[in-house]
């Protein structure tokens, strides 16, 4: 009986062996040791780290990074001094499923003629996480021009329990502003970030069986065609957003410019996704963007709505925005877009300053 356990267990530690060696050469997504390396409320990456990105259990979008001077995902070191515009967002800004040429830093700086774009992406933040960054940029780098792409949520994700901040939330009680940091890895975390099949079952598999076996999780390759170009019929929703969520986007809003308002000369376009489901079914719903860019728009700000650019591309072609049914960020095309528009606005803004 204890011969047959210690072969057993032999066994076992054979294939976790062998899993380990096959997974060490297959591109599997490896540790991004994030933490606080630049400020206590700034989550990045260590220094000129690299590592590598894949999406799903068949590694799909494999994209090596690396990290620059002050541990952000970006094309280029940042410069204290430079005339750059500052790119601020989470996942979206670091677009770590696509090629370098095609995230939105990459074709931001295309729309703007050449100007350098800094991008600061912190996947897994929120708008207070946004304003720390545009104060670093402003007060470390001299920054000015600041481009802000959000998720259509990234104002009620600013709660702290939301598993959507870096450090500065809202309190789930009272919606005052406070801050809550992510605890530092364990030993014993450290030590499983260096392990391929740790990170495969993490980072690949999640360890949701839920998700495992959705049809989208093994589904592989770009997203199809919806056939032929053209939206269906668009209808109105009235039903008014939740007045709960009114007070977290509101009070997420005047924490925002609480910490805004203390940097002078500084100018930001804001850019703001919608829930891109309703664009499949052909239903215009009043999501939380809405009433967030109404609040930003009461504050002087300008602001770049993604819907109707959205809305006009699907009149007109039927290619989708996202990366493919099992992730929702944008791909080459989305990105595209809203990079155009965001050139636009701040075209406009430097134009109105200059009239000013």
């Amino acid at each position: 009986m204890i011969q047959r356990v210690l072969f057993l267990l032999f066994g076992a530690m054979a294939a976790v062996f062998a899993a380990e060696l096959i997974l060490r050469v297959l591109p599997v997504s490896t540790a991004t040791n994030t933490d606080y390396h630049l400020t206590p409320n700034i989550l990045n990456y260590p220094p000129n780290h690299e590592w590598t990105m894949a999406t799903g259990w068949d590694l799909r979008n494999v994209q090596h990074l690396r990290s620059n001077n002050m541990g952000f995902a970006a094309e280029h070191d940042f410069v204290a001094g430079s005339d750059a515009v500052g790119l601020i967002g989470d996942s979206y800004v670091e677009a770590s499923m696509l090629p370098m040429a095609d995230r939105p830093a990459a074709q931001l700086e295309r729309a703007l003629g050449g100007r350098r774009v800094y991008a600061m992406g912190g996947p897994g933040s929120s708008l207070l996480d946004y304003a720390e960054r545009i104060e670093w940029a402003h007060r470390a780098l001299g920054l000015n021009t600041f481009v802000v792409l959000m998720e259509h949520t990234d104002a009620s994700q600013a709660l702290c329990n939301s598993a959507n901040v870096h450090a500065r939330c809202l309190s789930p009680d009272t919606l005052e502003p406070t801050v809550s940091r992510r605890p530092a890895s364990s030993w014993f975390k450290n030590v499983l970030r260096e392990s391929a099949l740790a990170q495969y079952l993490n980072s690949q598999l999640k360890f949701n069986t839920a998700r495992m076996n959705s049809p989208d999780f093994w589904r592989s390759g770009t997203p199809p065609e919806s056939g032929k170009p053209g939206p269906a019929p668009v209808q109105t929703a009235l039903e008014p957003l939740a007045v709960e969520q009114k007070r977290i986007v509101d009070a997420a809003v005047d924490a925002f410019f609480e910490k805004f308002d203390t940097l002078e000369g500084v100018r930001v376009v804001f850019v703001i996704d919608m829930n891109r489901r309703n664009l499949d079914s052909g239903v215009r719903l009043p999501d939380e963007s809405y009433h967030l860019a109404q609040r930003l728009r009461a504050r002087g700000q300008s602001v770049v709505q993604g819907e109707p650019i959205y809305r006009e591309h699907q009149r007109q072609s039927p290619l989708r925005l996202d990366v493919g049914p099992y992730d929702q960020h944008f791909n080459s095309i989305g990105v595209a877009l809203l990079m155009e528009a965001a050139a636009t606005a701040l075209k406009q803004n430097s134009n109105n300053a200059k009239e000013n």
